[in-house]
């Protein structure tokens, strides 16, 4: 069974944890000043496997969430934050 939990939202942060029988993580993004007066997007994923299962199965599934989800996820966000910021 896999436990999710928020972690408080503020204006530029965003934090969610999450469990299951193979791993432990957590995921951080926010927005930090970019030097110019605006902000860029920062996010950080922590994963602790659990036991040897979690431990093959962290392995196994690296190259796809380096290469595809993260991306992929950064993208998505980019483009609701460019969404946001033309309103």
């Amino acid at each position: 069974m896999e436990a999710r939990r928020p972690v408080p939202l503020t204006h530029d942060e965003w934090a969610a944890e999450t469990a299951n029988r193979t791993m432990h993580g957590v995921m951080h993004i926010g927005g930090v000043p970019d030097g110019s007066g605006g902000h860029r997007g920062q996010m950080a994923v922590l994963v602790k496997p659990n036991g040897r299962l979690g431990a093959l199965y962290m392995l196994g599934i690296e190259p796809f969430r380096h290469l595809g989800v993260y991306p992929a996820l950064i993208r998505g966000i980019g483009r609701e934050w460019e969404r946001r910021r033309r309103r």
